[in-house]
């Protein structure tokens, strides 16, 4: 007998979760029509028009849960409790801080020079808008790439879910897949990373937090301070991808402290 490879494992475990579904093809269907929808606006330069995508993509997104029998945007992790908000603001902090050490060590080392910040007035009236058009894409993707696969494939293996969600989170930037392994690895890394936080707290509130903050943290260094590369080689993104490969590790020792925690429980015991 041959010990089959983890990625056949992976693949098995996979196929056993999709027969396992009442109407794979309607799961299928669900999932294209909502990449459709969130991608549609892309090829056209239109402000009003991705706005209004982005936002009709949560209301075409409850539909089809409601059609395929989930409890609206709750069946994908979205449900509101008393620690929504308080995992919502903790992953906000959480992707800022990771995001700026990467950009901190990137100046620190000389690999980038800051070369304007804009003061505070300027920051003050543009911030508003800044984080309202950086939540609702957050939010959009957060459901395309991990509720959705939360909804349908809850009883997968935590490891084969968390691959899974990355995978597909890498895929679903179908604009930059031709830029570059560097841009691969911390795109990966970083679905690593939030699908793990979909994985400790069984929501999608912490993940959505977390990918929140980081593009925060993105176009701010894009709308209020202006850094300059000072190599030729852009560094910056494999910072990015050891940042969130640090973080993925933490997350990961989280996740396993806790599922040894609940096998150590007396109900499971019982």
């Amino acid at each position: 007998m041959f010990k089959k490879s983890n990625k056949t494992l992976f693949f098995i475990s996979l196929d056993v979760e999709i027969h396992k579904m009442k109407k794979p093809f309607s799961v299928l269907l669900g999932f294209m029509l909502l990449f459709f929808v969130y991608h549609f606006p892309e090829f056209y330069n239109d402000f009003m028009l991705t706005a209004t995508f982005k936002i009709g993509f949560l209301l075409i997104a409850w539909l089809v849960a409601r059609i395929q029998h989930l409890k609206g945007l709750e069946g994908y992790g979205l449900k509101l409790s008393g620690k929504s908000v308080m995992n919502t603001l903790s992953g906000c902090c959480i992707g800022v801080l990771f995001f700026g050490l990467a950009v901190y060590i990137s100046v620190w080392m000389g690999f980038e020079n800051i070369e304007k910040v804009e003061g505070i007035t300027v920051i003050g009236k543009n911030l508003p808008m800044l984080l309202l058009m950086t939540a609702v894409p957050s939010l959009a993707e957060d459901i395309l790439t991990r509720g959705y696969l939360f909804g349908h494939l809850q009883s997968l293996k935590p490891v084969y879910w968390v691959l899974l969600s990355a995978l597909v989170y890498v895929g679903n930037h179908i604009w930059r897949l031709n830029e570059g392994l560097d841009v691969l690895c911390y795109l990966f890394f970083f679905g690593i990373v939030l699908a793990l936080a979909v994985q400790i707290t069984q929501s999608l509130w912490l993940a959505f937090g977390i990918h929140w903050g980081a593009n925060i943290a993105f176009e701010s260094t894009h709308s209020f301070i202006q850094l300059h590369s000072v190599l030729k080689v852009n560094v910056s993104n494999w910072l990015l991808a050891a940042v969130w490969t640090f973080l993925s590790i933490v997350l990961f020792l989280v996740l396993r402290r806790k599922q040894q925690l609940a096998a150590q429980s007396p109900i499971n015991k019982n």
